[in-house]
């Protein structure tokens, strides 16, 4: 019974792990996406700062939990679209590992036009 509680216990860490995890990487799609859509963004810019958010120094899902994710940044008409694809491995093995793929949309700004 102890057994059961304690596999029972890591599930339900692992989860709410994985809840992190998930929001670490929305975090820095949508960061990085508002950041290519910048006047003075671009693809290299948001693929970066994507990296930074996530891995940098100071951040959000450093260890190895986020490896085997990767970023992707393209311009898709008049938005900067960052896109995030990996999966996040379970601590008990044989079990499939959960897919990610999240995207976050901004609209690219204007170039501002000189007041006459």
């Amino acid at each position: 019974m102890v057994l059961l509680a304690m596999a029972l216990l890591i599930l339900l860490t692992n989860v709410i792990a994985f809840q992190y995890g998930y929001g670490a990487v929305r975090t820095a799609v949508d960061e990085a996406s508002r950041l290519g859509a910048r006047l003075d963004g671009n693809i290299a810019d948001c693929e970066f700062h994507a990296e930074e958010v996530l891995r940098g120094r100071g951040g959000l899902l450093r260890g190895t939990m986020g490896d085997s994710i990767e970023f992707d940044c393209t311009i898709e008409g008049a938005a900067m679209v960052a896109t995030a694809t990996g999966e996040f491995e379970w601590w008990f093995g044989g079990v499939p590992p959960i897919n990610l793929n999240i995207e976050g949309r901004s609209v690219i700004e204007p170039p501002v036009e000189a007041a006459p």
